[in-house]
């Protein structure tokens, strides 16, 4: 526990060193800050484009609390997708010139790949709590109080849907070889994951769906076999890298 403790202050010393801590925290704070406000705004926006075009009536219903939700999961998953994948394919990939000596010390390789994922979950906690209070300060300001309840359940789901990524990228960041290498994988791991959200309700893209309905009280079904899905896929990643890695020959 102690070279875990120690590995992972190594990781969040690093990632506020380079900031990528202020990078994902400014990010996701301005999306969540912005998301309200562009759902108040954007009916006003495309009835603007409509105005001074004869035969053309655009009728929008009012904004609301749906479609702050709404904006804040689209920019949040939007944006998350590339900073988890960005963050992490190069974690492990662009430290190969000094694995060899990194574990020439008392570091298992397993503590290493587990410092590296909790570093990274963090990172992502920090800047998506940042984003969801601020999404709702200005929910609450410019609409009304979303449930409360329902809010923190949808910041959950997301929050799992992140680290699914970043548990799949550092996995994509094992088997490769380089950065490039590492890099190529990823985007084929999140092709996979879109595909499939396309496809079956079981993909950890359904967790957005359900936490939309859950903070905007909306019916519809559970998805607990997405739920459990992604918590698989979430361990097979972390849990695969660490096997991987104990069974590449690291050169010196």
């Amino acid at each position: 526990m102690r070279v875990f403790t120690l590995q992972l202050q190594k990781e969040l010393r690093e990632l506020w060193r380079t900031r990528k801590l202020l990078i994902v925290a400014v990010v996701l704070l301005a999306f969540g800050l912005m998301s309200p406000i562009f759902a108040k705004i954007t009916p006003d926006l495309v009835k603007s484009l409509g105005e001074g075009q004869s035969n053309v009536t655009i009728i929008l219903p009012d904004p609301s609390v749906r479609d702050a939700i709404d904006q804040f999961i689209k920019n949040t998953t939007q944006f998350g997708l590339l900073l988890a994948v960005l963050m992490s394919f190069g974690a492990i990939a662009g430290e190969r010139a000094q694995l060899a000596l990194m574990f020439t010390h008392p570091l298992p390789r397993a503590t290493f790949v587990l410092a590296k994922f909790a570093g990274l979950a963090i990172l992502f906690g920090v800047g998506l709590l940042l984003g969801a209070a601020a999404d709702y300060l200005y929910t609450v300001i410019l609409f009304e109080a979303p449930d409360v309840g329902g809010f923190v359940a949808m910041v959950g789901l997301l929050y799992l849907w992140l680290l699914c990524l970043i548990a799949l990228s550092l996995l994509a960041s094992t088997l490769g070889r380089s950065v490039t290498g590492a890099g190529g994988i990823a985007f084929v791991f999140v092709v996979v994951l879109l595909i499939a959200g396309a496809l079956t309700n079981l993909a950890p893209d359904s967790l957005l769906n359900w936490g939309q309905r859950l903070a905007t009280e909306a019916g519809g079904p559970d998805r607990w076999g997405a739920l459990l899905i992604t918590l698989t896929l979430i361990v097979i990643g972390v849990g695969g890298s660490s096997l991987i890695l104990q069974r590449q020959e690291i050169g010196g």
